[in-house]
């Protein structure tokens, strides 16, 4: 009886073995993603915080970002990667923007995640700013805005397309940035701080401090004091 559970288990410690052996050519391509991923994602965030992109380093993170999707283009976050290494690449007319290029992955991204802020506020973002099709992005923000109210990567885009745009945009739109604007006001230090340098960039401070002045009552007071005392002093 005892030989008998012992084949037992050697046959599923074999089995096991055979999955493992199996799972272990997918596992490695995913791990092999992942870290191309991360490689084109660390340029990307130096570029953030304000590093300008050289040849080498665009050539360099698109590569590992290129790589990324092909090993596994159903990945939202590596397809997002990729069309923003591409966009750090033609603000620093490094290279030619292709806005079918953009738009394939965007939507590919968005398919994937259908309920994800950051893809539809970031195509909105690109469709404004690089395709310079307003009316194409703000559907886009409005879908941004419904998945993600308090999302700040939505926040921040919601006011510097408005911001940018402000001239052509239509009373409703307006009224949309303004109560963007307010839910800054109201968020943390860093969200407050993006909305009053948003604001500076593009000259409309006296705007939203004017927006501001009549507020409604019930806002918080330590609200209304960094309003007072820093925004629009």
């Amino acid at each position: 009886m005892s030989k008998m559970i012992w084949s037992a288990r050697r046959v599923t410690y074999a089995l096991i073995i055979l999955v493992l052996l199996g799972l272990l050519p997918i596992l490695l391509q995913k791990g092999l993603a992942n870290a191309y991923y991360f490689k084109s994602r660390f340029y990307v965030d130096q570029w953030q915080s304000g590093n300008t992109p050289t040849s080498l380093q665009y050539s360099n993170a698109l590569l590992a970002a290129d790589y990324a999707v092909k090993i596994d283009d159903q990945n939202p976050h590596y397809l997002l990667t990729l069309v923003k290494v591409m966009e750090w690449g033609a603000f620093s007319q490094l290279v030619t923007p292709n806005n079918e290029v953009f738009n394939q992955l965007y939507r590919d991204a968005i398919n994937q995640r259908p309920t994800w802020p950051n893809a539809y506020s970031d195509y909105a973002y690109n469709l404004a700013f690089i395709q310079h099709d307003l009316a194409a992005a703000w559907p886009y923000l409005q879908q941004a805005l419904h998945y993600g109210p308090y999302t700040p990567e939505v926040l921040h885009q919601i006011l510097a397309i408005g911001f940018a745009h402000w001239s052509s945009l239509t009373a409703t739109q307006k009224q949309l940035v303004f109560s963007t604007a307010k839910i800054a006001a109201m968020a943390n230090w860093t969200m407050r701080k993006d909305l009053k340098m948003l604001a500076l960039q593009y000259q409309l401070t006296p705007t939203i401090c004017t927006y501001f002045k009549y507020l409604p009552v019930g806002v918080n007071q330590n609200d209304i004091t960094w309003i007072e005392k820093d925004m629009c002093r």
